[in-house]
């Protein structure tokens, strides 16, 4: 592969480093930032005030982990309390740090990504120039004859306009619609598509059928978005789903690389999709902070620029 195809921030050369499959790795789970406790289902009544009442913030917690909000009057009808009581909960919470008081409940103590729960057609839309600049970068990537893995974000299917100008011709397995018609119209590219169930709002398929349609299946490399970058605990996503899909393609591709603008570095999700040591190359449109440079050079990450 040429290096000029794309600045990198090591002094050696830009390459796939191609690496013998051992036997299939089982799907690595993550643990969520929340606080101890494991059940995230509604308690029930009968318990004493106590436990009753850790496990309804623990409830709180995991709402505000998946990056979404609390409503007081919708959580005391939940458990079946009065607001007060949950005000309570979330003022508990907000001092020891878990969370932010707004006014009618309570937010994330840090920005996620909220971005990520939109629809694809207007996530398209949302730092644009700086998502087109890292797919461009990403087309380093790739080289003619590979088997490849795309998947679903905005900055995927740019990724595949781009391929298209490219030229270059891949065998291409993907789980976005939109990303098949546009390698499969452009008849450069042999394109399989995944099955699974259609979520009109991200053009993609998932669930059980998708990763059924993946057994069996090895890549050169997988190509994937994300929604969030942690210098510490590696790339994050919305849903559990995202983290099983992603430790899945992982574990059947030679490289695993990821293409996000550099407005990610530094947010948060919900979830740790991939930890750092097993990710292979970054491409993204600037220089990472100086952090999070150091993170992915100990992690022996390959950060992929524009030229």
């Amino acid at each position: 592969m040429s290096a000029g195809r794309c600045r990198h921030l090591s002094s050696a050369p830009v390459c796939i480093r191609h690496r013998s499959h051992g036997p299939l790795s089982g799907i690595a789970c993550s643990e969520r930032e929340v606080m101890p406790g494991k059940s995230d289902s509604v308690p029930t009544a009968g318990k004493s005030g106590s436990v009753f009442g850790a496990e309804r913030q623990q409830i709180i917690l995991g709402t505000i982990n998946r990056g979404d909000t609390v409503s007081v009057g919708e959580f005391a009808d939940r458990f079946g309390v009065s607001q007060e009581t949950v005000r309570r909960d979330i003022r508990s919470l907000e001092e020891a740090g878990y969370l932010r008081r707004v006014h009618g409940g309570a937010a994330p103590m840090t920005t996620f990504d909220l971005t990520a729960r939109r629809p694809v057609v207007e996530r398209l839309q949302v730092d644009r120039n700086a998502k087109q600049n890292a797919a461009r970068a990403a087309m380093a990537l790739f080289q003619d004859d590979m088997h490849v893995y795309l998947g679903t974000s905005s900055t995927m299917r740019l990724v595949a306009e781009a391929l298209v100008r490219s030229g270059i011709g891949l065998t291409v397995t993907t789980n976005m619609l939109d990303i098949a018609a546009l390698l499969a119209g452009a008849k450069r590219c042999t394109v399989n598509m995944l099955g699974g169930v259609v979520n009109p709002d991200t053009n993609s398929v998932g669930g059980y059928e998708t990763l059924k349609s993946l057994e069996g299946r090895l890549f050169d490399l997988c190509v994937l978005g994300c929604s969030a970058v942690s210098s510490v605990k590696g790339v994050l996503g919305p849903t559990k789903a995202h983290e099983v899909l992603v430790n899945t393609l992982a574990a059947q591709s030679q490289h695993t690389a990821f293409v996000t603008d550099s407005t990610k570095f530094g947010r948060r999700d919900g979830y740790v999709v991939l930890p750092l040591d097993r990710v292979d190359y970054i491409a993204t449109d600037l220089p990472p902070p100086d952090a999070f440079t150091e993170a992915f050079t100990d992690a022996g990450i390959r950060i992929l620029l524009p030229c």
